[in-house]
């Protein structure tokens, strides 16, 4: 009796292992789909996310330049209205007054910068110490800085007439 029972166990067990194997791999395979299908649009992902980000750069550069192009227009605008309007004494006033204040500024800096440099010279008893103190002050760097822009100017202007002239 124990016999066929353990005979009756088995054979059931027998018809119903195939099965259970199946259920098994196919369960395994089913796993193995779906981690394959996540890499996919993992990838997929990143694939789109890198063309969003190409198409905003491309946007936005299109943007800056609708910037550059309306902030163009607009000082085109201004410096075109900066020219004569037609009434002779604004316009005179306006094609003086530029001179006037540069000569102005000139003069009001060196009034300065005498005095200053005056009262350098008579406080130091050294020429050397004078010179430092004159070339390191704000005296000094506003004298190198208008130099400095105007022959670099002068340079660039050269440089913009050899480059027309080709």
């Amino acid at each position: 009796m124990i016999i066929s029972l353990i005979s009756s166990v088995l054979g059931m067990a027998g018809g119903l292992l195939p099965d259970i194997f199946k259920e098994i791999r196919e369960s395994r395979e089913h796993a193995r789909e779906i981690a394959r299908m996540d890499k996919q649009a993992e990838l997929q992902l990143k694939l789109l996310a890198g063309r969003t980000d190409a198409k905003l750069a491309e946007i936005e550069g299109n943007v800056q330049v609708e910037e550059m192009r309306a902030f163009r227009a607009q000082m085109k605008s201004i410096y075109e209205q900066q020219g004569p309007i037609g009434v002779k004494w604004v316009d005179a006033w306006n094609a003086a007054l530029r001179p006037f204040v540069i000569t102005g500024t000139a003069i009001l800096f060196f009034i300065v910068a005498g005095m200053f440099s005056f009262g350098a010279i008579m406080d130091q008893p050294h020429l050397a110490d004078t010179a430092n103190v004159i070339w390191a002050s704000l005296v000094g760097d506003a004298i190198q800085a208008v130099w400095g822009y105007l022959f670099g100017y002068r340079s660039s202007a050269k440089l913009r007439q050899r480059w027309v002239a080709r």
